[in-house]
């Protein structure tokens, strides 16, 4: 007799993370088991290539517009959570709606969430008020003994969750990011076992979420899995020389923060032009940037990593071990990287990379609420900034003399940067894929 297991892959990031590494790899090896994928409709082809093996089915399915219970329940959720990154989200809202109403009655709730059983009340309501759903047919096709959505706070993964549910089928689910649970809200339909990647995450869950520790599960980050096993790479001479780059120029890593979040990307890449340096640009898999009046030159390498499946949609590409096998070789031999406050910090730090975060703005004087600085106040970055770790910047003055000083001494911050890698990949033995695959047959049997 088969053993189903449903995964979900709604993110670009978990056909990287999950599926083709050792979570997937490792539960194949019990030949009693199926897993089930469940993926965005439009990428169905891809992953039936990528995923080929007999005991893996994809299936496809659509993205659908917000429904009004998603719309409600999400504002609920997001409103009942107090972190300093929520917080200056529902500022954000204000200052560009000037609706009154909303943004106090989002304090009110704020104010009611700290008792500790209006959470179970908002997903009691939830999961009692959820729409039928579009994953049943699956549940009775295959009957599956587990699910692991590996994303809680996906729209499809939350359905998803509620459908098991119903059907008395055993949750797992994962927290997918370092700034989902201070950043997303209430988890809306707790699972039976939550996954997390670290120590820090685990207290975010117990403190926000009202989770017991017992139901939490620390993994390690499964993409880390990848740097530690992977140590063969190309020459220097051969990686410059496909990008188009000098072997023997100083080259600075830039991650844009992307148009979503930031429209000066541009500013900033026009003033490294002046700068003696050479840079590799990856932009964010899921955004592109403004590049206003920026032209690129010969010293820059613009990448644009993933697969895209529509054309001028960038939000659902999908990521490869390409990408990660890219992404290591561009780290490995860059001299300092720059990003916005980014996961690019912790793939750096893996490589004891210098870290520079650039919270600056093209124009002056921009109110808080409009200006990079907030960013920096971001609840899982806040709690960082005492490792120091890497070098915090707010104009491109100081910028300037900090990619300089760590030219002059890359050990510079060595200790934090060590620190932070620990805390934030939770494991470094590269058996990440496999604690989760462990744990979820574990719950199998």
């Amino acid at each position: 007799m088969m053993n189903t297991i449903f995964i979900t892959s709604f993110h670009p990031s978990i056909g990287r993370n999950i599926l083709s590494g050792d979570v997937v790899k490792k539960l194949l090896l019990r030949e009693d088991v199926r897993i089930v994928i469940f993926c965005p409709d439009y990428k169905t082809s891809y992953f039936k290539n990528e995923f080929d093996h007999p005991h893996i089915f994809i299936e496809g399915i659509k993205i659908e517009k917000p429904t009004w219970h998603d719309i409600l329940f999400g504002y609920i959720s997001r409103s009942v959570i107090s972190s300093s990154t929520l917080l200056i989200h529902r500022k954000e809202l204000f200052y560009r709606k000037k609706k009154i109403l909303p943004f106090v009655f989002s304090y009110f709730l704020v104010i009611l969430g700290r008792m500790f059983f209006l959470k179970k009340v908002i997903r009691w309501l939830d999961q009692l008020t959820s729409p039928k759903s579009k994953f049943e047919n699956y549940f009775k096709k295959y009957n599956p003994k587990l699910i692991f959505a590996t994303d809680v706070f996906n729209r499809d993964d939350i359905d998803f969750l509620a459908c098991a549910k119903r059907a008395g089928v055993f949750r797992v689910g994962m927290v997918r990011s370092w700034d989902n649970i201070t950043g997303k809200g209430l988890i809306r339909i707790k699972p039976d076992m939550l996954i997390v990647p670290n120590g820090i995450i685990k207290e975010e869950v117990i403190k926000y979420q009202s989770i017991p520790p017992k139901y939490i599960y620390v993994s390690g980050l499964p993409q880390m899995d990848f740097y530690v096993k992977n140590t063969d790479r190309m020459s220097r001479e051969v990686f410059f020389s496909k990008i188009g780059l000098n072997p023997n120029k100083v080259t600075i890593f830039v991650a844009p923060h992307g148009r979503r979040f930031f429209n000066d990307d541009g500013f900033l890449l026009e003033k490294l032009k002046g700068l003696p340096y050479q840079y590799i640009v990856r932009l964010p898999p899921n955004d592109t940037i403004n590049y206003l009046n920026f032209i690129p030159s010969s010293i820059f390498f613009i990448e644009h990593p993933g697969i895209s499946f529509k054309e001028g949609v960038y939000n659902n590409r999908e990521l490869s071990l390409s990408d990660s096998f890219m992404l290591a070789t561009e780290l490995f031999y860059a001299d300092v990287v720059l990003n916005y406050g980014s996961t690019i910090s912790i793939e750096a730090a893996f490589y004891d990379k210098p870290i520079i975060n650039f919270f600056g703005d093209a124009q002056k004087n921009l109110p808080y609420i409009q200006s990079e600085r907030r960013f920096f106040d971001f609840s899982h970055l806040n709690k960082l900034w005492n490792l120091n770790f890497c070098k915090v910047s707010y104009n491109f003055d100081d910028l300037k003399k900090q990619i300089d000083e760590y030219l002059k001494n890359p050990l510079l911050d060595k200790k934090g940067r060590s620190d932070f890698l620990r805390l934030q990949a939770g494991y470094l033995d590269g058996k990440s894929g496999a604690r989760i695959a462990d744990f979820l047959l574990n719950h199998l049997n």
